[in-house]
């Protein structure tokens, strides 16, 4: 059973274009979104999430006409006109706004992020430089600008950018996943545990959690193919790896996804011992959890 929750939203789609102004039209946020009591962006992000760009770029827009500076508005912009199919009349409504404001590092990383997707990666680049000269603190510029020095395999200068990017805004998730997928990358996929087991041992914890999150992500996707390619002990030790790093972070969620997923291999296998262990210590840690308990009964009912 599913929970779906609005935090999960953070990390969404795509962007609308509906412009014969040439500057974006005020916007109303939707009637079945007016009850929500979540942040314009998480509405967006929402609304991206439920295949919805048309009504998400109308909150993003209204959200950057409010705040001019707010890079996350525009980057939600350019995504909802991605998934439009429109992004030329994104590119054209950054160039008309920095026309107007040179200064405007907004509209500089927006228009960095629409000819990266475009696929203008010279282009990009010289224009999220521009951004980040007029706004040396835009952090999406400079993870923007990591990404796509990956795609010019300028490395170094890649991990340089988007660790500019964490030291600016250590919060934010996306960063270290982009950090993570630059040194595979480059080569180097080992690199990213070993400054995860660094900050681990040395702090901040907040910055070790970060990463930790980002490895025990990888790790499960891993466990996904291994079980998919039918290699199901491998599927059952990476599982394992990743409990271990959501235990080094005291990560309840992911130990509860960890400790769930290692019992219905284990009951997969026919390990009726090792599973039922394992959904008591989900429902130890998470006495609502609704699948491990049927999982038990249904358990313990073959046994009898």
């Amino acid at each position: 059973m599913m929970i779906f929750n609005l935090n999960i939203l953070s990390f969404s789609l795509v962007f609308l274009g509906f412009l014969g102004a040439s500057y974006p039209v005020p916007a109303q946020t939707p009637d079945h979104l007016k009850d929500f009591k979540i942040s314009p962006l998480r509405q967006g992000e929402f609304l991206l999430f439920s295949k919805k760009p048309a009504e998400a770029l109308q909150i993003f827009t209204n959200l950057w006409q409010r705040e001019p500076d707010n890079s996350y508005a525009v980057r939600g912009m350019v995504r909802s006109y991605q998934a439009l199919n429109q992004l030329p009349e994104a590119a054209s409504l950054l160039r008309q706004t920095r026309a107007r404001d040179s200064r405007s590092s907004a509209a500089g990383y927006g228009l960095g992020y629409v000819l990266y997707l475009q696929n203008r990666f010279e282009k990009s680049k010289k224009v999220l430089n521009e951004a980040l000269q007029t706004h040396p603190d835009n952090a999406l510029a400079f993870n923007n600008l990591a990404v796509v020095l990956a795609k010019l395999k300028q490395y170094d200068e890649a991990l340089r950018r988007v660790k500019s990017a964490i030291d600016i805004d250590p919060d934010e998730l996306m960063f270290y996943r982009n950090l993570q997928m630059i040194y595979v990358q480059s080569g180097n996929p080992g690199q990213f545990e070993k400054e995860y087991r660094r900050f681990l041992s040395e702090g901040p914890p907040a910055k070790a959690k970060k990463y930790g999150l980002v490895l025990a992500q990888r790790l499960r996707q891993t466990s996904f193919r291994r079980y998919d390619d039918g290699k199901i002990d491998e599927a059952l030790s990476t599982i394992v790896d990743m409990l271990a790093v959501y235990r080094e972070i005291n990560h309840k969620p992911g130990i509860v996804t960890g400790l769930f997923s290692l019992a219905v291999l284990y009951e997969e296998q026919g390990d009726t011992g090792r599973a039922l262990e394992k959904y008591r210590e989900v429902l130890k840690i998470n006495p609502q959890h609704i699948q491990a308990r049927d999982k038990m009964r249904q358990l313990k009912h073959k046994k009898e």
